[in-house]
């Protein structure tokens, strides 16, 4: 609410994307999400605009479908001119609308959702503990924001690129690095734990874990050369389900 009174008295338009607004996990602090149009008691004016997705919160991004609410005449003008251009099908109405009037399988598929999603976020974050590596604690969403700082060769994002290369090439674990997300700090990771299954996130952290350990204990020129780069790909407890030399575990998720 405060974000929108500082942009009112600057004459300025809020958009608040509610995208993740339905993948809240944990609810220990006692907090829930509230909408905005909760907040504004549906008096959003003209000059907020409410957006929300079935991508994120129904993991359905190729849905391609979106929502755009808002009371300002104009924009609706305007928008009702441009749909024409990123109109949503006939069938794809049909789908979204059956889902969005199934409250039971709403009820029953947040539930289930929200709860893999808080386990998932449980076993990353566990794992991070456990090698102490710093991470901002979540409590929605689909990712956590973990400083690799300290286990770069050099603090600059040429050494960021370096550690990125080494995780993927070595462990075949890919997380976004922080400068492609415009932070200013070198070493910042985006690390998604809802894109995987959890067996996979499981082998994951291990390798990752692993990984962490021999950086620790070797040189940089020693980590390029050594032999223990063969190694960290038979870490993990299922790792017979899958071809070891094509197998890429991902944790980059698709906008």
């Amino acid at each position: 609410m405060n974000a929108i009174l500082w942009a009112r008295r600057k004459n300025i338009h809020t958009i608040v994307d509610e995208i993740f607004a339905l993948t809240v996990h944990s609810h220990e602090s006692g907090n829930r999400f509230h909408s905005v149009i909760e907040i504004l008691d549906n008096k959003l004016e003209n000059d907020v605009h409410f957006l929300w997705s079935f991508s994120k919160d129904f993991g359905a991004s190729g849905f391609r479908l979106a929502i755009l609410y808002t009371q300002n005449v104009r924009l609706l003008q305007a928008l009702a001119n441009l749909n024409i251009f990123s109109g949503v099908s006939n069938p794809m109405q049909l789908i979204a609308a059956e889902i969005m009037s199934d409250d039971e399988f709403i009820d029953a598929f947040l539930e289930d959702a929200q709860s893999q999603l808080r386990w998932s976020y449980k076993l990353c974050t566990s794992k991070l503990e456990e090698m102490v590596v710093p991470y901002i604690p979540a409590e929605a969403g689909l990712f956590v924001y973990v400083d690799f700082s300290s286990f770069l060769p050099e603090r600059t994002f040429e050494g960021e690129e370096k550690f990125a290369a080494l995780v993927q090439d070595v462990a075949r674990v890919v997380m976004t690095p922080g400068q492609s997300q415009r932070d200013c700090k070198p070493g910042m990771f985006r690390l998604c734990y809802a894109w995987v299954t959890s067996d996979v996130l499981e082998i994951a952290m291990e390798r990752l874990s692993f990984l962490v350990l021999q950086i620790r204990r070797h040189s940089w020129d020693d980590l390029i050369a050594a032999s223990w780069r063969d190694e960290v790909i038979k870490v993990g407890p299922v790792l017979s389900l899958f071809d070891i030399h094509d197998m890429l575990i991902s944790f980059f998720f698709t906008l």
